[in-house]
């Protein structure tokens, strides 16, 4: 049996009803989560009315995404890979801690797009939510790190798939169809990490794309399209193309048993997941010491090799791209503010020569203990150099938000408040609060999706 089979049967198989309480309290959190990511994202990105315009010229259709963006409407993919691409484009979405992806910015747009689109139940896109997540995961741990060594991007890769997933189990396609859709979105699969390195802010439509790209595989499979079987594990598949360093062991084992949805973490700063350790060190640190930035000399992070090639180069960001990839402005603006928040994402703060002095004396240097530890654990030793000479330094692993220190149900609620002030209105925001908590309820989503458009500023 191939891999598109084994796959196919679990996402066939999944049902609301046999999740355990514990599985569907997470999804029902990736989905707020989420959806906060989104509206943020939606009016934060600097390229989110261009985007809706470009797509909009791709073709009209009944669905719209979220936010002012409503005139008209678009196809359920096309809404999809707008509110996937705002999800990601803050750097607010959740991920896995192993795998080095991120699937709620990919899966739960597919899944409200889609179920929005065939009228689905609450508990249907539950279910549909936690098979994506499952395959997203899988098929992104079999393949670290290889898959971001080669340059791939494991979000969009991978993404592809699990939206394939997600829309087909909401499409009630059937085993033979998944297979199909499953294979077609291998076919499909791409993202490239140069996009980290150059081009930041265009990163996010990768996630974007692969929520498209996977609903379209699905509609294909619905049409009976036959799909690639062997497109994951042939000569010429996507592993033998991406990874030549598979542990094939993740990909099946404990399949349908225990859901891998309940390994991800969510994040609480606007930056790459490889960035958080040195900003949340530096927030303890200066907590528990009362630090004045005018008494700190240096500041220096020890990190894992991942972490200093792609967020340990830049020291003076050019746009909110860059500053979401520094780990020096990050550490800096921690320092200076408190905090590192979407703000600190605007041009008048990552501009300013308020943090870019402190962040040039910011050394970021690799630090072998964190690097062994790597990517079981993704942590920072950080080290504050003070002017009298003491030496103040923080290890810090495990941050809020990682599944070894999760987050409360209070912090996640705050966290989207935040994402949703000034965007939403306040019945809104509290209405969407009720309302996920016991998404399983609603009959269909068309109330639920009306909640997340507010006007445009005039």
């Amino acid at each position: 049996m191939n891999l598109t089979e084994h796959f196919a049967g679990f996402v066939e198989d999944i049902r609301y009803a046999a999740l355990d309480q514990q599985t569907v309290q997470t999804a029902k959190q990736r989905l707020l989560d989420t959806i906060g990511a989104m509206v943020a994202g939606c009016a934060g990105w600097p390229y989110s009315g261009a985007l809706c315009a470009a797509v909009k010229e791709l073709g009209g259709g009944r669905r719209s995404p979220i936010g002012p963006y409503t005139e008209g409407g678009v196809p359920a993919a096309r809404a999809a890979m707008l509110n996937g691409t705002f999800a990601h484009a803050l750097e607010l979405d959740d991920g896995h801690k192993y795998a080095g992806v991120h699937a709620g910015a990919v899966i739960v747009p597919t899944a409200l797009a889609v179920g929005q689109e065939v009228g689905a139940s609450g508990a249907e896109v539950l279910a549909a939510i936690v098979a994506g997540y499952e395959l997203v995961y899988r098929l992104a741990s079999a393949q670290s790190p290889d898959l971001i060594d080669r340059g791939f991007h494991p979000s969009a890769v991978c993404g592809t798939v699990g939206a394939m997933a997600a829309a087909g189990k909401l499409m009630k396609l059937s085993r033979t169809q998944l297979a199909n859709g499953l294979g077609m979105a291998a076919l499909q699969a791409a993202g490239l990490m140069e996009a980290t390195v150059s081009g930041q802010q265009s990163k996010c439509i990768m996630v974007g794309n692969a929520a498209f790209n996977g609903i379209s595989c699905a509609c294909l499979a619905k049409e009976n399209i036959e799909g690639c079987s062997t497109a994951f594990e042939g000569e010429k598949g996507l592993f033998s193309a991406m990874s030549k360093r598979l542990n094939p062991e993740r990909l099946l084992e404990g399949l349908g048993e225990r859901y891998l949805i309940e390994d991800t973490y969510s994040k609480f700063y606007p930056t790459c997941r490889h960035a958080q350790p040195a900003i949340e060190g530096v927030l303890l640190l200066s907590r528990e010491h009362g630090i004045s930035p005018k008494q700190v000399e240096r500041i220096e992070v020890g990190t894992y090799q991942v972490a200093c090639d792609l967020t340990g180069h830049i020291k003076s960001p050019k746009n909110a791209g860059e500053a979401k990839f520094s780990i020096a402005y990050g550490a800096a603006a921690a320092l200076l503010d408190g905090c590192f928040s979407i703000t600190h994402l605007r041009e008048a703060n990552y501009a300013s020569s308020k943090y870019l002095e402190l962040a040039q004396r910011v050394d970021v240097v690799l630090d072998g203990p964190a690097d062994r530890l790597y990517p079981k654990r993704r942590g920072a030793r950080v080290e504050i150099l003070m002017r009298d000479g003491t030496r103040l330094q923080k290890d810090c692993y495990d941050l809020k938000g990682s599944p070894d220190n999760p987050a409360s149900l209070e912090e996640l609620i705050d966290k989207f408040r935040a994402n949703a002030q000034g965007l939403l209105s306040d019945g809104a925001v509290e209405s969407l609060l009720e309302r996920c908590g016991c998404f399983e309820q609603e009959a269909d989503l068309e109330s639920f999706m009306a909640l997340l458009r507010w006007e445009r500023e005039k």
